[in-house]
């Protein structure tokens, strides 16, 4: 059977066209993520187009018209790490082996290669076993893992998150903590930025990684999209001498699934770390939620493997092991190779 590889703009799609792609999209995420909650045609809008990144995606159909596969790649739009460029690529259950995946593959190598990229960065998840034989086919090494966890709010421990945030005052002297609901406010988006470049810089990453530029600007645009589908509650933490943002932890809700809470960062610069900062947001953040937020069942969290600090709030808080995202890598030229190896053709258009 033929497939046809056609690349595919989220953002010029009328309703009518895209929505095909989103029944797509949900039936992949279902598969990847037991408790997935349908997107909506918006969220499928919003969170397709996330600033920081240059962002094309393709779509494979096979002689029928039906859609079987979806890839997306990315690189920063602001020139950092210029030799990696982020992809993935998903196949239907009933579409996989048969050289789709190959395809796509091969497809995204070649336009790397035109790009002057040198690695392909792309991740899998256990839920999805098929992800993983892929990887290993392909001859992708693994270089992170991390684990998403999972809490259920009602047995959240309360009186844990009031000690955390009621001892914050006497265990950080200097500092206080404001919980922001929606938009941070102007004054901060500088040091909020900053944050975001410490959190980048001490996360683990692939060897060779360097952060992107973080801007104020770049904040700005983050939350206007973002605020778009999604409710947040944000605790920062600020040394009262400088006005400076020092930590900060926020949680998210979609507006199509307000029962389940994301934490999308917890974080605390270096300098300003040992006092307990991380808690004392942490706790503030829960408290406001619990107060704030109405019909919370779960709360969502990831960490990797190696942030051993973050692992030990989490696991006090009571968040539990529900999935595992492995990230690999493979040098683009070993991925042309292989797709070479396959099916005799080399980067875009090979295919079994």
């Amino acid at each position: 059977m033929g497939y046809d590889v056609d690349e595919i703009d989220f953002k010029e799609k009328s309703d009518d066209a895209l929505t095909p792609i989103l029944h797509f999209v949900n039936e992949l995420n279902r598969e990847l993520h037991p408790r997935h909650v349908d997107l909506s045609l918006g969220e499928l809008r919003t969170f397709a187009d996330f600033p920081g990144n240059i962002r094309r995606r393709f779509m494979v159909r096979e002689e029928t018209g039906d859609l079987v596969a979806l890839s997306e790649m990315r690189y920063p739009d602001d020139g950092s790490n210029p030799e990696v460029l982020r992809c993935d690529i998903r196949v239907s259950a009933e579409h996989r082996r048969q050289g789709v995946g190959t395809m796509l593959l091969g497809h995204i190598a070649g336009i790397a290669t035109e790009l002057g990229r040198r690695t392909l960065l792309s991740w899998h998840f256990d839920t999805v076993p098929a992800g993983a034989a892929f990887a290993r086919a392909v001859g992708a090494e693994e270089k992170l893992r991390f684990h998403d966890n999972v809490l259920r709010i009602e047995d959240l421990d309360v009186e844990l998150m009031r000690s955390w945030a009621g001892a914050g005052p006497e265990r950080a002297p200097g500092y206080s903590v404001e919980v922001i609901d929606g938009r941070w406010p102007e004054d901060l988006l500088e040091g909020i930025a900053h944050l975001y470049y410490v959190l980048e810089r001490d996360m683990p990453m692939s060897e060779g990684h360097e952060p992107r530029e973080w801007t104020a600007e770049l904040m700005e645009r983050m939350q206007n999209h973002y605020l778009q589908s999604t409710d947040a509650l944000t605790a920062i933490a600020v040394e009262e001498d400088t006005g400076e943002p020092v930590g900060m932890s926020q949680l998210i809700r979609r507006h199509s699934d307000p029962t389940t809470w994301i934490v999308t960062t917890t974080m605390v610069d270096p300098d300003h770390r040992g006092k307990a900062i991380g808690k004392w947001v942490k706790g503030a953040a829960n408290l406001a939620a619990l107060e704030n937020w109405k019909g919370g069942v779960y709360q969502e969290t990831g960490n990797a493997l190696t942030n051993e600090a973050m692992l030990s709030i989490n696991r006090a808080m009571g968040f539990e092991h529900e999935k595992t995202t492995t990230e690999v890598d493979i040098e683009v030229g070993d991925a042309l190779a292989y797709v070479t190896s396959k099916t005799g053709a080399i980067g875009r258009g090979a295919s079994e």
